[in-house]
């Protein structure tokens, strides 16, 4: 399915695209051009949304109305579809009735049955890989012989050892990127999206439930939708590409040592807080002010929790465009988080502290910058790199390269076992920190390079 987005300044320049545009073959396929705006919610919906603007004067009825929407063929409510706290739920999200539906699908599934369903989904795409390269070889042309002895597999390309077990299977990720939107009730909300913009849906609903994320990154977005309901600057409106607030990511960096489910969160030892925003034809001085505002509400959020939790750097990045993932060069700024009395933050001389956490692989400590990339499931991924360098077959004459290496975690792990590790990268930042992450860890025989 290939979508495209396209705005018109007026009805008038709108009905003669669609003239032109509908029905007109590309190929072998014809362009079907339809309204992306979503119908209303029946009236239940609508008159929660009303009585949430009566809330919120400044908030204008159509732009939640939109932003709060989801394409439906039909505005009857199904028979017996409820939501997540049982309320009646709009036809077309019956689908995905709440978020633990949306993010984690399998959950219902004990984890044994969840590795073997998603083993049996990479075995199809293999075989589909073999019947394709079967039909795409020319004629006169033999076949490869992993395909000639595909046959003896079953069809499979190669073989299949299966998924490797993640040691932790509750609040494993490290980084969560929660969305700014609203509930199918009209509230603000900070969560997940229901389903895809594709296909009409923006609304959001709370992470509830999603056993993937950690519940320190749940209160985070908890405090943060509190905020929310109080604040005078516009949520994101995704049809209209107009708005302020737009998303929370939440970072999590955890100390060395051995963990496992029941005590997994209480290795969590630093967060990081980045709040995107598009803060355009905005009065930078109120625009300061509200996110003095919203550190605030962090910090006592972080404090009022028992035992209080970590918060170490709050970030804001503006971006401009119209999906939520930004360029790496967006506009940072850190803002300082107030201290409280039960403020877990680490004592500095001037309350200046660097923007990064760190977190541990292997028993090395790696530094993480805001935007750089990082394995989300840490421990997943110290058996991940042991067993790509068993594969490898390393050793003391081995020259690695580690490509797309983000901040080097897997060539520094595996450094001890070869000569030289050569690491390539394009996100500048991330560069940066693969430097300093061989520093924290005395490591010599490493080089990166910022390029493609």
């Amino acid at each position: 399915m290939v979508v495209g987005f396209v705005s018109f300044e007026n009805a008038e320049q709108l009905k003669s695209a669609v003239e032109e545009l509908e029905g007109k073959s590309f190929g072998n396929k014809n362009l079907k051009v339809a309204n992306v705006i979503p119908r209303p919610f029946e009236r239940k919906v609508k008159s929660a949304m009303a009585a949430t603007l009566n809330s919120q004067q400044t908030i204008d009825d159509a732009s939640i109305k939109e932003n709060a929407g989801v394409s439906i063929a039909s505005n009857e409510v199904q028979d017996g579809a409820t939501n997540c706290d049982g309320s009646a739920l709009d036809d077309s999200t019956s689908k995905a009735k709440c978020a633990r539906d949306a993010v984690t699908p399998f959950a219902h599934m004990p984890y044994g049955d969840q590795l073997e369903h998603k083993k049996n989904s990479v075995m199809q795409m293999l075989k589909k890989l073999t019947r394709n390269a079967r039909k795409a070889c020319p004629n006169g042309v033999s076949l490869p012989q992993w395909v000639l002895q595909s046959r003896e597999r079953g069809g499979l390309p190669c073989e299949v050892e299966g998924i490797i077990e993640s040691p932790v299977v509750n609040g494993y990720r490290n980084k969560c990127e929660f969305s700014v939107g609203y509930s199918q009730q009209g509230k603000p909300t900070v969560g997940f999206m229901l389903g895809n913009f594709r296909e009409g849906v923006t609304a959001v609903e709370e992470p509830v439930d999603c056993p993937n994320v950690s519940k320190i990154a749940c209160r985070y977005a908890s405090t943060f939708q509190e905020f929310l309901q109080h604040s005078s600057f516009p949520i994101w409106n995704r049809f209209k590409n107009t708005g302020f607030w737009r998303q929370l990511s939440v970072r999590e960096g955890r100390s060395a040592g051995k963990v496992a489910d029941e005590n997994f969160e209480a290795n969590i030892s630093e967060v990081m807080l980045i709040v995107q925003v598009c803060s355009v034809g905005l009065d930078e001085a109120e625009v300061t002010n509200e996110f003095e505002r919203l550190a605030q509400a962090f910090a006592a959020g972080a404090a009022a929790n028992s035992p209080p939790l970590p918060l170490n750097v709050f970030v804001v990045q503006d971006h401009q465009g119209i999906s939520n993932v930004a360029p790496t060069d967006a506009p940072l700024r850190s803002i300082p988080i107030p201290k409280t009395e039960s403020s877990l933050q680490p004592e500095t001389a001037n309350n200046i502290i660097e923007a990064r956490i760190h977190d541990c692989i292997s028993n090395l400590r790696f530094s993480i910058s805001p935007t750089a990339f990082f394995q989300v499931n840490t421990l997943a991924a110290e058996k991940l790199y042991s067993l790509a360098g068993e594969w490898a077959g390393l050793g003391p004459d081995t020259l690695l390269f580690d490509i797309c290496c983000g901040t080097g975690t897997i060539g520094l792990t595996l450094a001890h076992r070869v000569g030289m590790v050569i690491g390539i990268e394009m996100n500048a930042s991330a560069v940066q920190d693969a430097y300093k992450n061989a520093e924290i860890n005395g490591i010599k025989n490493c080089r990166f390079i910022c390029s493609k």
